[in-house]
């Protein structure tokens, strides 16, 4: 009887073995999903700037899906422009909308909302930029950090206009990215 009792202990502890293993391959594979998704988005990263880029106000001019472009601007346009979990972010027009950071005596503690601009204007000078995967869904890693990529980096996006683009809704699904050097740390210049 004793036999019966361990060689039941033994299978029971083994099943339990066997059952928690699932949990670390779960755990596994979610590292290796979002390693390859950094992994495409550091394929995306442009190490030289593309040439001719439009603003987003002379872009949005003409938002034709499908339409091949590429855009500069900075990471701004609202209180959280980069989105965490997904490969959004906001590029707003420097043109047309100053980071509060360029506003002389603004200490403003999120100077890339740009709260200072007018709502209108805002809304006509932003464009959303994603990176999609091959189900046409924003990648599930954000862009903070990539290649420096923070708040009120300037970028060049190179990509096509989306299909649910419309003259409200400025969305590129890019395709390259070059994240523009920014100036030596602590010279953020206000404008006079």
């Amino acid at each position: 009887m004793k036999n019966y009792f361990r060689l039941l202990f033994t299978i029971t502890l083994c099943l339990a073995v066997t059952s928690c293993g699932g949990g670390d391959d779960e755990a596994s594979n979610n590292e290796d999903t979002a390693s390859s998704a950094l992994d495409a988005l550091q394929a995306l990263l442009l190490p030289k700037a593309p040439e001719g880029p439009l603003t987003i106000t002379e872009a949005r001019k003409k938002p034709t899906p499908g339409t091949k472009i590429i855009v500069s601007g900075k990471v701004m346009g609202n209180k959280n422009p980069i989105i965490q979990s997904r490969a959004l972010l906001t590029l707003g027009d420097p043109d047309r909308l100053d980071s509060c950071d360029l506003i002389p005596g603004d200490d403003c503690p999120t100077p890339w909302d740009v709260c200072c601009s007018d709502p209108d204007v805002v809304r006509a000078s932003i464009a959303t930029i994603q990176v999609i995967d091959e189900n046409g869904k924003p990648v599930k890693s954000g862009l903070r950090g990539l290649g420096g990529l923070q708040e009120l980096s300037n970028l060049i996006v190179v990509g096509e206009v989306a299909k649910e683009s419309n003259a409200e809704n400025f969305l590129v699904n890019a395709t390259g990215i070059h994240v523009v050097a920014s100036k030596a740390a602590g010279s953020n210049t206000k404008k006079p």
